[in-house]
């Protein structure tokens, strides 16, 4: 009585698996995030995704810029790694001849 009523519960109930996010959903969520950021330099930072380890790449104006895009990328849901290659790049000075 009890068990048959268990057991047409555990039945009707579906399981829960956790969905597993691919590569290119990664990296699309990784590049909208960074596009809503205003500090974000969107076509300066390029982002690549394989088996969950995201590769940063490009130029950054500031270290607060790569500490940003690093949490940014290990917010997303699948992410299992962050590898950073951007670089610091120095702001361009203008030099004024008078």
């Amino acid at each position: 009585a009890r068990s048959d009523l268990l057991r047409a519960l555990l039945h009707t109930q579906p399981a829960s698996t956790p969905t597993a996010i691919d590569d290119e959903g990664i990296r699309r969520s990784i590049v909208a995030e960074l596009a809503a950021q205003k500090w974000a330099g969107n076509d300066l930072i390029n982002v690549s995704v394989d088996k969950g380890i995201v590769k940063l790449s490009g130029a950054i104006f500031d270290e607060r810029e790569r500490r940003a895009a690093i949490v940014a990328a290990e917010n997303v849901a699948g992410v299992k790694g962050v590898e950073d290659n951007l670089f610091c790049a120095e702001p361009l000075s203008v030099i004024l001849v008078s």
